[in-house]
């Protein structure tokens, strides 16, 4: 039932009425009649304060109606409370890991706490202690001591050590880079996560339960395949937001969370997703530059919301084309329906342009 808040002509109009219904006898036997529309009177004061007043008590009111929701409530307000209540913690700003390759001239051993440098803005710190034989490459485990997406590196960098360490020649990011580094999560995902909780509560190891804590431990696109390698197992498959492929410390991370998670019978393996890029053929008429851009734009956040081991239809990125006014554009290819393999989420590859007639 939804509730009409008065403006602040309708509350000065019912005050008004209210004085002007009111009258009292005065000492000399003078009846006295209040007159709230007389400029200048003291009645016309109280109505504008009082008015004021309650205009301000009926804000009030709403918005704390609005914080009682989760719908509505907002991140300075009651919204923490509600993931209180729900166990839904808002996700932390988060370090990149990965690992590191360091080829050696000597036997070396690396301690927990090594720091490594790029351009010397961040430093990224050794995780598990690693001895590397002389002459070998060691992959060595690190994470940024910094949060956010300043710690993510690409796959080659080169690294520098803060204290050199004799025997070491050369530090490189792998080949899946550092990546994982996050500011903290953004609200509306954080109220996205709390409804959910609400509307699938913990079950005993549903799919509903894993993919939420699949997604709690950082993923943002999830496939939960039940008995996957036989019976009492379940398969996770899991990209990171973008969607990007995860590497193997951001996979290791998502399955020791679920592991403190999950029943105690269940055998449950996560696996990284794969992009499959798909370039559709798309006939503009007109071919103009702004058409192209919006399509672009509509076409990326398509495919990645079919989400991993989706189908794509036809009809859907028709729909998509058809949303941009002023032009008359075909869809060339895909010609047909494409269900995606269980491992794979669609990204858009390069659109084929066609000019119209």
């Amino acid at each position: 039932m939804s509730w009409a808040i008065p403006t602040t002509r309708t509350l000065a109009q019912r005050l008004a009425a209210s004085m002007l219904a009111q009258q009292f006898v005065a000492a000399d036997g003078t009846v006295v009649r209040l007159d709230p529309n007389a400029p200048h009177t003291l009645e016309q004061i109280l109505g504008v304060v009082w008015t004021l007043a309650l205009s301000e008590v009926y804000s009030a009111i709403r918005d704390q109606l609005l914080e009682m929701m989760v719908t509505t409530a907002t991140d300075d307000g009651l919204l923490s409370q509600h993931a209180e209540e729900w166990g839904v913690p808002r996700k932390p700003a988060t370090g990149a890991i990965g690992n590191v390759l360091v080829t050696v001239s000597a036997d070396v051993t690396l301690p927990i706490g090594t720091a490594l440098v790029s351009d010397g803005s961040v430093q990224w710190l050794v995780t598990t202690a690693t001895t590397i034989a002389a002459g070998a490459i060691g992959s060595v485990p690190v994470q940024a001591n910094t949060t956010g997406t300043v710690g993510n590196l690409a796959a080659g960098t080169e690294l520098t050590l803060v204290s050199p360490v004799a025997g070491v020649t050369s530090v490189v990011v792998d080949d899946q880079g550092l990546a994982g580094g996050a500011e903290i999560e953004a609200v509306e995902s954080w109220r996205e996560r709390i409804i959910s909780k609400i509307r699938n509560p913990v079950a005993g190891g549903t799919p509903t339960d894993y993919e939420g804590w699949a997604k709690d431990a950082g993923a943002a696109y999830v496939k939960v395949i039940p008995e996957a390698y036989g019976r009492g197992t379940v398969g996770i498959v899991i990209a990171m937001a973008g969607p990007a492929v995860p590497t193997d410390a951001q996979v290791a991370s998502v399955q020791a969370y679920i592991d403190t998670k999950r029943p105690v019978t269940a055998k449950v393996t996560v696996t990284a997703a794969q992009l499959a890029q798909r370039s559709p053929a798309v006939m503009l008429n007109p071919d103009t530059t702004s058409a192209r851009q919006q399509i672009t734009a509509e076409l990326t956040a398509y495919y990645p919301s079919k989400g991993i081991g989706g189908k794509l239809y036809v009809a859907e990125i028709v729909a998509v084309l058809t949303t941009i006014n002023g032009t008359s554009n075909d869809l060339i290819s895909p010609t047909a329906d494409e269900q995606l393999a269980d491992n794979q989420i669609a990204v858009l590859g390069a659109v084929e342009w066609r000019g119209g007639a």
